[in-house]
Protein backbone atom coordinates (compact mmCIF):
# COMPACT_ATOMS: atom_id res chain seq x y z
CA UNK A 1 0.00 0.00 0.00
CA UNK A 2 1.13 3.53 -0.73
CA UNK A 3 -0.02 6.44 1.38
CA UNK A 4 -0.59 10.06 0.47
CA UNK A 5 -3.60 10.89 2.54
CA UNK A 6 -3.60 8.20 5.18
CA UNK A 7 -6.78 6.14 5.34
CA UNK A 8 -6.73 5.11 8.99
CA UNK A 9 -9.77 2.85 8.76
CA UNK A 10 -8.24 1.00 5.82
CA UNK A 11 -4.92 0.81 7.69
CA UNK A 12 -6.59 -0.81 10.70
CA UNK A 13 -8.27 -3.41 8.48
CA UNK A 14 -4.99 -4.14 6.69
CA UNK A 15 -3.26 -4.64 10.04
CA UNK A 16 -5.95 -7.10 11.16
CA UNK A 17 -5.57 -9.02 7.88
CA UNK A 18 -1.77 -9.23 8.19
CA UNK A 19 -2.04 -10.36 11.82
CA UNK A 20 -4.22 -13.29 10.71
CA UNK A 21 -1.71 -14.11 7.96
CA UNK A 22 1.07 -14.17 10.57
CA UNK A 23 -0.78 -16.58 12.87
CA UNK A 24 0.71 -19.81 11.37
CA UNK A 25 4.22 -18.39 11.79
CA UNK A 26 3.48 -17.53 15.43
CA UNK A 27 2.12 -21.01 16.10
CA UNK A 28 5.14 -22.73 14.51
CA UNK A 29 7.45 -20.55 16.60
CA UNK A 30 5.70 -21.34 19.87
CA UNK A 31 5.64 -25.05 19.04
CA UNK A 32 9.40 -25.02 18.41
CA UNK A 33 10.07 -23.11 21.64
CA UNK A 34 8.08 -25.76 23.55
CA UNK A 35 10.40 -28.45 22.18
CA UNK A 36 13.40 -26.25 22.95
CA UNK A 37 12.56 -25.96 26.67
CA UNK A 38 11.38 -29.57 27.00
CA UNK A 39 8.97 -30.90 29.59
CA UNK A 40 10.98 -30.08 32.70
CA UNK A 41 11.08 -26.30 32.18
CA UNK A 42 7.48 -25.67 33.20
CA UNK A 43 4.04 -27.24 33.22
CA UNK A 44 3.34 -25.75 29.80
CA UNK A 45 6.51 -26.89 28.04
CA UNK A 46 6.73 -29.89 25.73
CA UNK A 47 3.87 -32.35 26.07
CA UNK A 48 6.20 -35.36 25.77
CA UNK A 49 9.54 -36.15 27.31
CA UNK A 50 12.52 -34.75 25.38
CA UNK A 51 15.39 -37.02 26.43
CA UNK A 52 17.47 -36.05 23.37
CA UNK A 53 17.15 -32.27 23.20
CA UNK A 54 18.97 -31.62 19.96
CA UNK A 55 17.22 -28.27 19.44
CA UNK A 56 18.67 -26.90 22.68
CA UNK A 57 22.14 -28.03 21.60
CA UNK A 58 21.71 -26.35 18.21
CA UNK A 59 20.36 -23.05 19.60
CA UNK A 60 22.92 -22.70 22.40
CA UNK A 61 25.83 -23.60 20.08
CA UNK A 62 24.86 -21.20 17.32
CA UNK A 63 23.86 -18.35 19.62
CA UNK A 64 27.30 -18.37 21.23
CA UNK A 65 29.04 -18.65 17.86
CA UNK A 66 27.08 -15.71 16.45
CA UNK A 67 27.04 -13.21 19.31
CA UNK A 68 29.22 -13.95 22.32
CA UNK A 69 30.51 -10.44 22.99
CA UNK A 70 29.57 -6.82 22.45
CA UNK A 71 30.30 -5.60 18.92
CA UNK A 72 32.99 -2.95 18.56
CA UNK A 73 32.13 -0.24 16.05
CA UNK A 74 34.71 1.21 13.68
CA UNK A 75 33.94 4.68 12.29
CA UNK A 76 36.03 5.92 9.38
CA UNK A 77 35.66 9.20 7.45
CA UNK A 78 35.08 9.44 3.73
CA UNK A 79 37.61 12.31 3.69
CA UNK A 80 40.81 12.31 5.73
CA UNK A 81 40.20 15.75 7.26
CA UNK A 82 37.29 14.30 9.26
CA UNK A 83 39.44 11.70 11.05
CA UNK A 84 39.27 13.44 14.48
CA UNK A 85 35.47 13.68 14.30
CA UNK A 86 35.24 10.03 13.23
CA UNK A 87 37.45 8.93 16.12
CA UNK A 88 35.35 10.82 18.66
CA UNK A 89 32.07 9.49 17.22
CA UNK A 90 33.49 5.97 17.38
CA UNK A 91 34.37 6.38 21.07
CA UNK A 92 30.95 7.87 21.84
CA UNK A 93 29.09 5.12 19.98
CA UNK A 94 30.98 2.27 21.67
CA UNK A 95 30.45 3.93 25.06
CA UNK A 96 26.68 4.22 24.57
CA UNK A 97 26.45 0.65 23.22
CA UNK A 98 28.16 -0.56 26.39
CA UNK A 99 25.78 1.42 28.59
CA UNK A 100 22.81 0.00 26.63
CA UNK A 101 24.02 -3.58 27.12
CA UNK A 102 23.58 -3.99 23.37
CA UNK A 103 25.00 -7.52 23.34
CA UNK A 104 22.01 -8.81 25.36
CA UNK A 105 19.56 -7.27 22.90
CA UNK A 106 21.43 -8.67 19.91
CA UNK A 107 21.68 -12.12 21.49
CA UNK A 108 17.90 -12.21 22.03
CA UNK A 109 17.40 -11.16 18.41
CA UNK A 110 19.73 -13.94 17.23
CA UNK A 111 17.77 -16.56 19.19
CA UNK A 112 14.52 -15.15 17.76
CA UNK A 113 15.97 -15.39 14.24
CA UNK A 114 16.91 -19.03 14.78
CA UNK A 115 13.24 -19.71 15.59
CA UNK A 116 11.58 -17.25 13.19
CA UNK A 117 12.79 -13.68 12.62
CA UNK A 118 14.82 -11.29 14.75
CA UNK A 119 13.43 -7.75 15.13
CA UNK A 120 15.06 -4.85 16.97
CA UNK A 121 13.59 -1.37 17.28
CA UNK A 122 15.99 1.57 17.66
CA UNK A 123 14.89 5.05 18.67
CA UNK A 124 15.16 7.79 21.25
CA UNK A 125 13.04 7.72 24.39
CA UNK A 126 10.67 10.66 24.54
CA UNK A 127 9.79 12.25 27.85
CA UNK A 128 6.16 11.12 27.64
CA UNK A 129 7.28 7.53 27.02
CA UNK A 130 10.04 7.41 29.63
CA UNK A 131 7.92 6.02 32.48
CA UNK A 132 6.30 3.55 30.09
CA UNK A 133 9.54 2.00 28.86
CA UNK A 134 11.00 1.30 32.26
CA UNK A 135 14.08 2.30 34.19
CA UNK A 136 16.47 1.30 31.40
CA UNK A 137 15.19 4.07 29.10
CA UNK A 138 16.03 7.65 30.02
CA UNK A 139 14.45 10.55 28.19
CA UNK A 140 16.56 11.73 25.28
CA UNK A 141 18.72 8.60 25.27
CA UNK A 142 18.85 6.05 22.42
CA UNK A 143 17.38 2.62 23.04
CA UNK A 144 17.41 -0.72 21.23
CA UNK A 145 14.85 -3.33 22.19
CA UNK A 146 13.71 -6.67 20.80
CA UNK A 147 10.22 -7.05 19.37
CA UNK A 148 8.67 -10.51 19.57
CA UNK A 149 6.61 -12.02 16.78
CA UNK A 150 3.60 -12.23 19.13
CA UNK A 151 3.36 -8.42 19.10
CA UNK A 152 4.54 -7.77 15.55
CA UNK A 153 2.78 -6.93 12.28
CA UNK A 154 3.92 -5.97 8.79
CA UNK A 155 2.37 -5.77 5.35
CA UNK A 156 1.98 -9.44 4.40
CA UNK A 157 0.90 -8.52 0.87
CA UNK A 158 4.43 -7.28 0.16
CA UNK A 159 7.13 -9.41 -1.44
CA UNK A 160 9.96 -8.00 0.70
CA UNK A 161 10.41 -5.87 3.77
CA UNK A 162 11.51 -2.95 1.59
CA UNK A 163 8.14 -3.12 -0.19
CA UNK A 164 6.02 -3.06 2.98
CA UNK A 165 3.60 -0.16 3.26
CA UNK A 166 3.38 -0.47 7.03
CA UNK A 167 4.98 -2.29 9.93
CA UNK A 168 4.88 -1.95 13.68
CA UNK A 169 4.43 -3.56 17.05
CA UNK A 170 2.19 -3.63 20.11
CA UNK A 171 3.37 -2.90 23.64
CA UNK A 172 1.74 -2.88 27.04
CA UNK A 173 1.84 0.11 29.41
CA UNK A 174 0.27 0.80 32.81
CA UNK A 175 -3.03 2.58 32.31
CA UNK A 176 -2.14 5.01 35.08
CA UNK A 177 0.89 6.27 33.16
CA UNK A 178 -1.08 6.47 29.95
CA UNK A 179 -3.72 8.66 31.62
CA UNK A 180 -1.01 10.93 33.00
CA UNK A 181 0.39 11.48 29.50
CA UNK A 182 -1.01 13.98 27.01
CA UNK A 183 -2.13 11.33 24.53
CA UNK A 184 -5.73 11.46 25.73
CA UNK A 185 -7.93 14.46 26.43
CA UNK A 186 -10.34 12.39 28.48
CA UNK A 187 -9.36 9.64 30.87
CA UNK A 188 -12.57 7.84 30.01
CA UNK A 189 -11.16 7.25 26.53
CA UNK A 190 -8.29 5.14 27.90
CA UNK A 191 -9.29 1.48 27.52
CA UNK A 192 -7.88 -1.19 29.79
CA UNK A 193 -7.13 -4.78 28.92
CA UNK A 194 -7.10 -8.07 30.73
CA UNK A 195 -3.72 -9.71 30.53
CA UNK A 196 -3.97 -12.85 28.46
CA UNK A 197 -1.69 -15.68 27.41
CA UNK A 198 -3.36 -15.75 24.00
CA UNK A 199 -3.25 -13.48 20.96
CA UNK A 200 -6.33 -11.97 19.38
CA UNK A 201 -6.62 -14.97 16.99
CA UNK A 202 -6.65 -17.46 19.86
CA UNK A 203 -3.10 -18.74 19.32
CA UNK A 204 -1.01 -19.06 22.44
CA UNK A 205 1.80 -16.57 23.13
CA UNK A 206 5.40 -17.59 23.74
CA UNK A 207 5.28 -16.10 27.24
CA UNK A 208 2.62 -18.67 28.14
CA UNK A 209 5.29 -21.40 28.11
CA UNK A 210 6.69 -20.06 31.36
CA UNK A 211 3.36 -19.57 33.13
CA UNK A 212 0.12 -21.47 33.25
CA UNK A 213 -2.08 -18.54 34.32
CA UNK A 214 -1.97 -14.82 35.08
CA UNK A 215 -2.73 -13.33 38.46
CA UNK A 216 -5.13 -10.40 38.10
CA UNK A 217 -5.27 -8.92 41.55
CA UNK A 218 -3.24 -7.57 44.39
CA UNK A 219 -0.02 -6.03 43.11
CA UNK A 220 -1.08 -6.00 39.44
CA UNK A 221 -1.97 -2.66 37.88
CA UNK A 222 -4.44 -1.94 35.12
CA UNK A 223 -2.82 -2.11 31.72
CA UNK A 224 -3.50 -0.75 28.26
CA UNK A 225 -1.99 -1.60 24.90
CA UNK A 226 -0.68 0.68 22.17
CA UNK A 227 0.16 -0.06 18.54
CA UNK A 228 3.05 1.89 17.01
CA UNK A 229 2.95 1.72 13.22
CA UNK A 230 5.74 2.92 10.91
CA UNK A 231 4.62 4.18 7.48
CA UNK A 232 7.74 4.24 5.27
CA UNK A 233 6.21 6.15 2.35
CA UNK A 234 4.74 8.85 4.55
CA UNK A 235 7.80 8.94 6.83
CA UNK A 236 5.51 8.99 9.86
CA UNK A 237 4.78 6.96 12.95
CA UNK A 238 1.15 6.53 13.95
CA UNK A 239 0.12 5.37 17.43
CA UNK A 240 -3.17 3.55 17.99
CA UNK A 241 -4.70 2.46 21.26
CA UNK A 242 -5.74 -1.20 21.15
CA UNK A 243 -9.38 -2.14 21.56
CA UNK A 244 -10.87 -5.09 23.41
CA UNK A 245 -9.87 -7.45 20.61
CA UNK A 246 -6.23 -6.36 20.84
CA UNK A 247 -6.29 -4.66 17.43
CA UNK A 248 -5.75 -0.94 16.65
CA UNK A 249 -8.87 0.97 17.68
CA UNK A 250 -8.29 4.72 17.89
CA UNK A 251 -5.47 6.92 16.59
CA UNK A 252 -3.99 8.93 19.45
CA UNK A 253 -0.77 10.27 17.95
CA UNK A 254 0.98 10.91 14.66
CA UNK A 255 4.53 12.26 14.34
CA UNK A 256 7.25 12.55 11.73
CA UNK A 257 10.09 10.05 11.90
CA UNK A 258 13.39 11.85 12.49
CA UNK A 259 15.69 8.86 12.52
CA UNK A 260 17.53 7.00 9.76
CA UNK A 261 15.73 6.64 6.46
CA UNK A 262 15.58 2.88 6.92
CA UNK A 263 13.11 3.38 9.76
CA UNK A 264 13.06 2.25 13.39
CA UNK A 265 13.00 -1.52 12.75
CA UNK A 266 15.93 -3.76 11.88
CA UNK A 267 15.59 -7.41 10.84
CA UNK A 268 17.76 -10.49 11.14
CA UNK A 269 16.87 -13.24 8.67
CA UNK A 270 19.10 -16.23 7.96
CA UNK A 271 17.41 -17.75 4.90
CA UNK A 272 15.21 -15.64 2.64
CA UNK A 273 12.30 -17.21 0.78
CA UNK A 274 11.79 -15.71 -2.70
CA UNK A 275 8.69 -13.56 -2.94
CA UNK A 276 8.00 -13.74 0.81
CA UNK A 277 8.69 -11.40 3.69
CA UNK A 278 9.02 -14.15 6.29
CA UNK A 279 12.28 -16.14 6.21
CA UNK A 280 12.87 -19.87 6.55
CA UNK A 281 14.33 -20.19 10.06
CA UNK A 282 17.01 -22.82 10.74
CA UNK A 283 14.85 -24.53 13.37
CA UNK A 284 12.16 -25.21 10.76
CA UNK A 285 14.54 -27.50 8.86
CA UNK A 286 15.70 -29.37 11.97
CA UNK A 287 12.65 -29.79 14.19
CA UNK A 288 11.31 -32.84 12.31
CA UNK A 289 14.56 -34.73 12.91
CA UNK A 290 14.55 -33.57 16.53
CA UNK A 291 11.01 -34.89 16.94
CA UNK A 292 11.81 -38.16 15.15
CA UNK A 293 14.91 -38.80 17.26
CA UNK A 294 12.97 -38.26 20.48
CA UNK A 295 10.08 -40.51 19.41
CA UNK A 296 12.53 -43.28 18.53
CA UNK A 297 14.44 -42.77 21.79
CA UNK A 298 11.24 -42.92 23.82
CA UNK A 299 10.35 -46.14 22.00
CA UNK A 300 13.76 -47.61 22.80
CA UNK A 301 13.21 -46.65 26.42
CA UNK A 302 9.90 -48.50 26.50
CA UNK A 303 11.55 -51.53 24.92
CA UNK A 304 14.31 -51.45 27.53
CA UNK A 305 11.74 -51.28 30.33
CA UNK A 306 9.89 -54.32 28.92
CA UNK A 307 13.04 -56.41 28.71
CA UNK A 308 13.12 -59.27 31.21
CA UNK A 309 14.98 -62.46 32.02
CA UNK A 310 12.98 -65.54 33.08
CA UNK A 311 14.04 -69.03 34.17
CA UNK A 312 12.39 -71.88 32.29
CA UNK A 313 12.50 -75.60 33.15
CA UNK A 314 11.20 -78.93 31.92
CA UNK A 315 8.41 -80.62 33.82
CA UNK A 316 10.73 -82.91 35.69
CA UNK A 317 13.11 -80.18 36.82
CA UNK A 318 10.82 -78.13 39.04
CA UNK A 319 13.00 -78.58 42.11
CA UNK A 320 16.13 -77.57 40.17
CA UNK A 321 14.36 -74.37 39.02
CA UNK A 322 13.35 -73.53 42.60
CA UNK A 323 16.93 -74.00 43.73
CA UNK A 324 18.10 -71.59 41.03
CA UNK A 325 15.41 -69.07 41.95
CA UNK A 326 16.24 -69.00 45.66
CA UNK A 327 20.03 -69.11 45.33
CA UNK A 328 22.31 -66.12 45.80
CA UNK A 329 24.99 -64.95 43.42
CA UNK A 330 27.97 -67.31 43.63
CA UNK A 331 26.13 -69.86 45.76
CA UNK A 332 26.71 -73.60 45.13
CA UNK A 333 23.44 -75.46 44.57
CA UNK A 334 22.48 -79.02 43.73
CA UNK A 335 20.93 -79.66 40.30
CA UNK A 336 19.95 -83.12 39.00
CA UNK A 337 19.99 -82.02 35.36
CA UNK A 338 21.26 -78.48 34.58
CA UNK A 339 20.28 -78.88 30.95
CA UNK A 340 16.61 -78.81 31.94
CA UNK A 341 16.87 -75.29 33.45
CA UNK A 342 17.72 -72.24 31.29
CA UNK A 343 17.47 -68.44 31.37
CA UNK A 344 15.46 -66.88 28.57
CA UNK A 345 15.45 -63.19 27.50
CA UNK A 346 12.29 -61.51 26.30
CA UNK A 347 11.91 -58.05 24.83
CA UNK A 348 14.70 -55.47 24.91
CA UNK A 349 16.02 -52.78 22.60
CA UNK A 350 15.69 -53.47 18.91
CA UNK A 351 19.09 -53.27 17.24
CA UNK A 352 17.79 -51.78 14.01
CA UNK A 353 15.88 -49.06 15.89
CA UNK A 354 19.05 -48.17 17.76
CA UNK A 355 21.01 -48.03 14.50
CA UNK A 356 18.30 -45.83 12.98
CA UNK A 357 18.50 -43.44 15.94
CA UNK A 358 22.25 -43.08 15.45
CA UNK A 359 21.72 -42.26 11.79
CA UNK A 360 19.09 -39.63 12.63
CA UNK A 361 21.54 -38.10 15.09
CA UNK A 362 24.21 -37.97 12.38
CA UNK A 363 21.77 -36.41 9.91
CA UNK A 364 20.84 -33.73 12.44
CA UNK A 365 24.52 -32.99 12.96
CA UNK A 366 25.01 -32.83 9.17
CA UNK A 367 22.08 -30.54 8.41
CA UNK A 368 22.89 -28.44 11.44
CA UNK A 369 26.31 -27.61 10.03
CA UNK A 370 28.44 -30.06 12.04
CA UNK A 371 27.14 -29.05 15.45
CA UNK A 372 29.47 -31.50 17.22
CA UNK A 373 32.56 -29.62 16.06
CA UNK A 374 31.03 -26.18 16.61
CA UNK A 375 29.96 -27.08 20.13
CA UNK A 376 33.30 -28.59 21.12
CA UNK A 377 31.92 -32.15 21.04
CA UNK A 378 34.03 -33.26 18.08
CA UNK A 379 37.51 -34.76 17.98
CA UNK A 380 40.23 -33.11 19.97
CA UNK A 381 43.60 -32.81 18.25
CA UNK A 382 45.58 -31.79 21.29
CA UNK A 383 46.40 -28.28 20.10
CA UNK A 384 44.24 -25.18 20.27
CA UNK A 385 45.27 -24.06 16.79
CA UNK A 386 44.24 -27.32 15.10
CA UNK A 387 40.98 -27.46 17.02
CA UNK A 388 40.27 -23.91 15.92
CA UNK A 389 40.92 -24.82 12.29
CA UNK A 390 38.53 -27.77 12.59
CA UNK A 391 35.84 -25.55 14.13
CA UNK A 392 36.30 -22.85 11.50
CA UNK A 393 36.00 -25.32 8.64
CA UNK A 394 33.15 -27.26 10.28
CA UNK A 395 30.35 -25.22 8.80
CA UNK A 396 30.03 -22.95 5.83
CA UNK A 397 26.47 -22.38 7.00
CA UNK A 398 27.83 -20.84 10.17
CA UNK A 399 29.93 -18.44 8.08
CA UNK A 400 26.78 -17.29 6.26
CA UNK A 401 24.95 -16.86 9.55
CA UNK A 402 27.86 -14.87 10.98
CA UNK A 403 27.85 -12.54 7.99
CA UNK A 404 24.09 -11.98 8.33
CA UNK A 405 24.49 -11.31 12.05
CA UNK A 406 27.33 -8.88 11.43
CA UNK A 407 25.27 -6.96 8.85
CA UNK A 408 22.34 -6.86 11.27
CA UNK A 409 24.51 -5.67 14.18
CA UNK A 410 26.07 -3.02 11.92
CA UNK A 411 22.60 -1.73 11.01
CA UNK A 412 21.50 -1.53 14.67
CA UNK A 413 24.72 0.10 15.89
CA UNK A 414 24.74 2.59 13.00
CA UNK A 415 21.19 3.65 13.91
CA UNK A 416 22.25 4.18 17.53
CA UNK A 417 25.21 6.25 16.34
CA UNK A 418 22.85 8.30 14.13
CA UNK A 419 20.85 9.39 17.17
CA UNK A 420 24.03 10.15 19.13
CA UNK A 421 25.35 12.33 16.32
CA UNK A 422 22.13 14.31 15.90
CA UNK A 423 21.40 14.79 19.60
CA UNK A 424 22.50 18.38 20.17
CA UNK A 425 22.01 18.15 23.93
CA UNK A 426 24.14 15.11 24.68
CA UNK A 427 27.42 15.46 26.56
CA UNK A 428 29.53 12.36 27.17
CA UNK A 429 32.66 12.38 29.36
CA UNK A 430 35.10 10.06 27.59
CA UNK A 431 38.81 9.35 27.17
CA UNK A 432 40.85 9.19 24.00
CA UNK A 433 44.34 7.93 23.37
CA UNK A 434 47.24 10.20 22.47
CA UNK A 435 48.89 8.95 19.25
CA UNK A 436 52.23 7.13 19.66
CA UNK A 437 51.88 7.07 23.46
CA UNK A 438 50.16 5.05 26.17
CA UNK A 439 48.46 8.15 27.52
CA UNK A 440 44.73 8.79 27.59
CA UNK A 441 43.25 12.23 28.04
CA UNK A 442 39.66 13.04 29.03
CA UNK A 443 37.36 14.95 26.71
CA UNK A 444 33.68 15.80 26.48
CA UNK A 445 31.83 14.62 23.38
CA UNK A 446 29.29 17.17 22.19
CA UNK A 447 27.04 16.60 19.22
CA UNK A 448 26.43 20.28 18.54
CA UNK A 449 29.55 20.48 16.36
CA UNK A 450 28.30 19.79 12.87
CA UNK A 451 31.51 19.87 10.86
CA UNK A 452 30.18 17.18 8.56
CA UNK A 453 27.08 15.27 7.58
CA UNK A 454 26.44 11.91 9.23
CA UNK A 455 26.72 10.19 5.86
CA UNK A 456 30.33 11.40 5.60
CA UNK A 457 31.25 8.54 7.92
CA UNK A 458 31.49 4.83 7.23
CA UNK A 459 30.39 2.31 9.85
CA UNK A 460 31.58 -1.22 10.30
CA UNK A 461 31.86 -3.88 12.98
CA UNK A 462 35.37 -4.84 14.05
CA UNK A 463 36.02 -8.35 12.70
CA UNK A 464 35.61 -11.13 15.25
CA UNK A 465 34.64 -8.68 18.01
CA UNK A 466 31.40 -10.61 18.60
CA UNK A 467 33.04 -14.05 18.44
CA UNK A 468 33.79 -16.17 21.45
CA UNK A 469 37.48 -16.58 22.29
CA UNK A 470 38.71 -18.63 25.22
CA UNK A 471 41.94 -17.84 27.15
CA UNK A 472 43.50 -20.89 25.48
CA UNK A 473 42.68 -19.52 22.03
CA UNK A 474 44.11 -16.13 23.00
CA UNK A 475 47.25 -17.86 24.27
CA UNK A 476 47.60 -19.69 20.98
CA UNK A 477 47.18 -16.41 19.09
CA UNK A 478 49.90 -14.84 21.23
CA UNK A 479 52.20 -17.80 20.57
CA UNK A 480 51.62 -17.61 16.82
CA UNK A 481 52.14 -13.82 16.86
CA UNK A 482 55.48 -14.13 18.62
CA UNK A 483 56.73 -17.00 16.47
CA UNK A 484 55.53 -15.90 13.05
CA UNK A 485 55.55 -12.12 13.29
CA UNK A 486 57.53 -10.62 16.16
CA UNK A 487 60.40 -13.12 16.07
CA UNK A 488 61.31 -12.78 12.37
CA UNK A 489 60.95 -8.98 12.49
CA UNK A 490 62.92 -8.52 15.73
CA UNK A 491 66.33 -7.77 14.11
CA UNK A 492 64.78 -5.19 11.78
CA UNK A 493 62.84 -3.63 14.65
CA UNK A 494 66.00 -3.34 16.76
CA UNK A 495 67.76 -1.53 13.93
CA UNK A 496 64.92 1.00 14.01
CA UNK A 497 65.29 1.48 17.74
CA UNK A 498 62.21 -0.60 18.62
CA UNK A 499 62.55 -3.19 21.36
CA UNK A 500 60.19 -5.83 22.69
CA UNK A 501 59.19 -5.76 26.35
CA UNK A 502 59.58 -9.37 27.39
CA UNK A 503 58.09 -8.66 30.82
CA UNK A 504 54.79 -7.66 29.22
CA UNK A 505 54.74 -10.83 27.12
CA UNK A 506 55.38 -12.92 30.23
CA UNK A 507 52.67 -11.03 32.14
CA UNK A 508 50.16 -11.56 29.34
CA UNK A 509 51.06 -15.24 29.00
CA UNK A 510 50.67 -15.65 32.76
CA UNK A 511 47.21 -14.12 32.63
CA UNK A 512 45.99 -16.08 29.61
CA UNK A 513 47.35 -19.40 30.84
CA UNK A 514 45.82 -18.74 34.27
CA UNK A 515 49.17 -19.35 35.90
CA UNK A 516 49.99 -16.32 38.07
CA UNK A 517 53.02 -18.23 39.39
CA UNK A 518 54.60 -17.89 35.95
CA UNK A 519 55.67 -14.32 36.73
CA UNK A 520 57.78 -15.54 39.66
CA UNK A 521 59.83 -17.88 37.50
CA UNK A 522 61.62 -15.08 35.69
CA UNK A 523 64.07 -12.78 37.47
CA UNK A 524 65.97 -9.74 36.28
CA UNK A 525 69.59 -10.29 35.11
CA UNK A 526 72.14 -8.39 33.12
CA UNK A 527 71.53 -8.56 29.37
CA UNK A 528 73.66 -11.17 27.63
CA UNK A 529 75.35 -10.36 24.35
CA UNK A 530 73.85 -12.33 21.48
CA UNK A 531 75.91 -15.27 20.26
CA UNK A 532 76.02 -16.91 16.91
CA UNK A 533 73.41 -19.60 16.69
CA UNK A 534 74.39 -22.74 14.78
CA UNK A 535 72.31 -23.33 11.72
CA UNK A 536 69.98 -26.26 12.08
CA UNK A 537 70.64 -29.21 9.83
CA UNK A 538 68.11 -30.06 7.21
CA UNK A 539 65.75 -32.78 8.29
CA UNK A 540 63.10 -34.64 6.41
CA UNK A 541 59.90 -35.53 8.17
CA UNK A 542 57.59 -38.20 6.88
CA UNK A 543 53.96 -37.72 7.78
CA UNK A 544 51.88 -40.87 7.82
CA UNK A 545 48.13 -40.55 8.10
CA UNK A 546 46.39 -43.56 9.56
CA UNK A 547 42.69 -44.11 9.19
CA UNK A 548 41.26 -45.14 12.55
CA UNK A 549 37.51 -45.79 12.33
CA UNK A 550 35.71 -44.67 15.42
CA UNK A 551 38.27 -42.17 16.59
CA UNK A 552 35.47 -39.62 16.86
CA UNK A 553 31.95 -39.85 18.37
CA UNK A 554 30.47 -39.80 14.87
CA UNK A 555 32.89 -42.53 13.73
CA UNK A 556 31.83 -44.71 16.63
CA UNK A 557 28.16 -44.14 15.84
CA UNK A 558 28.70 -45.07 12.19
CA UNK A 559 30.61 -48.22 13.11
CA UNK A 560 27.96 -49.27 15.63
CA UNK A 561 25.15 -48.55 13.15
CA UNK A 562 26.77 -50.78 10.50
CA UNK A 563 27.26 -53.54 13.03
CA UNK A 564 23.67 -53.39 14.22
CA UNK A 565 22.17 -53.11 10.75
CA UNK A 566 24.26 -56.00 9.35
CA UNK A 567 23.33 -58.45 12.07
CA UNK A 568 25.24 -61.70 11.55
CA UNK A 569 25.86 -61.00 7.88
CA UNK A 570 29.17 -60.11 6.25
CA UNK A 571 30.53 -56.65 5.73
CA UNK A 572 31.69 -55.72 9.23
CA UNK A 573 35.44 -55.29 9.35
CA UNK A 574 37.39 -56.25 12.46
CA UNK A 575 38.68 -52.67 12.69
CA UNK A 576 35.10 -51.38 12.79
CA UNK A 577 34.17 -53.81 15.54
CA UNK A 578 37.19 -52.67 17.55
CA UNK A 579 36.39 -49.00 16.88
CA UNK A 580 33.25 -49.13 18.99
CA UNK A 581 35.38 -49.70 22.09
CA UNK A 582 38.18 -47.34 21.06
CA UNK A 583 38.61 -44.16 23.14
CA UNK A 584 37.63 -40.95 21.37
CA UNK A 585 40.50 -38.61 20.53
Amino acid sequence: MRYKDINYQGLRKAIEHSRRRLQPYREKRVSAVREFVGRNYSDTGSRDRVPVNMLELFISTYARQLIANRPQVNVTPRVRTLSPQASELELATNHVLKEMDIETTLRLAVIDALFSIGIVKVGVTESIHEPMRGFLHEAGQPFAECVGLDDWVHDMSARSMEECGYMGHRYRVPTRLLRESDLFSNNADVPTITKSLYNESGDIRAEAIGQSDIYHGGFDEEYSELWEIWLPDAGRIVTFVAGENGMPHKKVREVDWDGPQTGPYHFLKFTDVPGNTMPLPPVATLIDMHDLANRVFRKLGRQAERQKDVVGYRGSAEQDAKNVQTSADGEVIRMDDPQNVNTYKFGGIDDKNLAFLLQVKNLFNYYGGNIDSLGGLGPQTGTVGQDKLIAESASRRLADFQESTKTFAKSVCSAVSHFIYHDETSMLELEKSVPNTDLKVPFVYKSDRKDADFFDFNFDIEPHSMASQTPGEKMQSLRELVNTFIGPLLPSLQQQGISIDGREIISLASELSQLPELKNIFTGIEPVAPQATPQPQNRQTEIVRTNRPGATPRGQDDAMARMLMSGDGPGVQPSEAAAVQRPVG
